[in-house]
């Protein structure tokens, strides 16, 4: 079946699969590299003060850290929604490039708020979770894409079930979340 494209129930041949759109790779590896080192600055940051009393998860400037990675993975949710309404102010690839930037920056803050430790059950299941949806965001921006121009139908289908883990593990991630906020202020 890799050797043929299904059309609407009718088979064509390799050969007719138009060629996919050029992309501009230098400008996302520039972008790529950019947003990777901003965020290995700051985890290098959170690194080094990660013994610092002054950012302790439980004082003010350790909580909103976490609060803001938390705002950011939530804004995240922002492409999901814009992808299924009416065009409107904000595009959809603005909403992609805003879904990545928050999707690498508020994991980042989340980790430093954290102290790269896992520290009770219900945050590291939280971080556990955030992790496992980083690598398949990682996964998805660097493998969905070439997959989909693939010119075998195999490979195709596979790339496309990558939504049915990432989407649930996103879910995953609210929970824990939730759980782990109202673990923090409850007790």
């Amino acid at each position: 079946m890799d050797g043929v494209a299904q059309t609407g129930g009718k088979a064509r041949g390799l050969t007719d699969i138009p060629a996919p759109a050029p992309v501009a790779h230098a400008s996302v590896a520039w972008a790529d590299a950019l947003i990777g080192a901003a965020a290995m600055a700051l985890l290098g940051w959170g690194w080094a003060t990660r013994h610092d009393p002054r950012y302790d998860p439980s004082g003010w400037a350790g909580y909103w850290i976490g609060l803001g990675g938390t705002l950011a993975m939530v804004a995240v949710l922002g492409f999901s929604w814009a992808k299924r309404r009416p065009a409107g102010r904000i595009s959809v690839p603005a909403w992609y490039r805003a879904h990545l930037v928050l999707g690498v920056f508020g994991p980042v803050a989340v980790l430093v708020h954290a102290r790269f430790g896992w520290r009770a059950i219900n945050s590291g299941v939280a971080l556990a979770a955030m992790a496992l949806v980083v690598g398949s965001g990682l996964v998805a921006r660097y493998a969905l894409g070439p997959a989909r121009r693939s010119r075998f139908a195999t490979l195709r289908r596979t790339a496309e079930l990558w939504h049915y883990l990432h989407v649930p593990l996103g879910l995953v991630l609210v929970m824990a979340v939730i759980a782990h906020v109202y673990m923090v202020h409850a007790y």
